[in-house]
């Protein structure tokens, strides 16, 4: 039963970026939180279920579900529940997560944040809250 919860956040993660992705090109008021930003992100499980990559580049956002080499930050959860009590809490503490050992990073911790709030404006736009 695990397992299909972890495969079934991993599938949520990986439709949460490419919604993202989409967004970002819809909506030019969304579209400038990447205007002249070039990151790149891995997300990942500690298991290793859970994987997927994003590019930013050139106001564009490309979505792989591979890890990439090099990139700007690596995030890793503890599981799959870690990974939706950071993407569905009402007010993500990424200090908290990362104190709490649900969240492990190696990077720039700005990055996180930036992507933190990228992806809760987006939470909350298809939660409708």
């Amino acid at each position: 039963m695990k397992i299909l919860e972890e495969g079934t956040l991993e599938l949520f993660l990986e439709t949460l970026l490419d919604l993202m992705g989409g967004y970002f090109i819809l909506n030019k008021k969304f579209r400038r939180n990447i205007e002249n930003f070039n990151a790149s992100y891995v997300f990942k499980s500690k298991d290793g279920i859970i994987a997927a990559s994003v590019v930013f580049a050139d106001s564009k956002m490309k979505v792989s579900k591979n890890v990439i080499g090099n990139p700007s930050i690596t995030v890793v959860f503890k599981d799959g529940m870690a990974l939706k009590n950071f993407l569905f809490s009402t007010s993500p503490d990424i200090i908290a997560a990362i104190l709490d050992g649900e969240v492990q990073y190696t990077g720039n911790l700005n990055y996180l944040s930036k992507f933190a709030y990228m992806s809760k404006h987006l939470v909350l736009l298809l939660t409708g809250k």
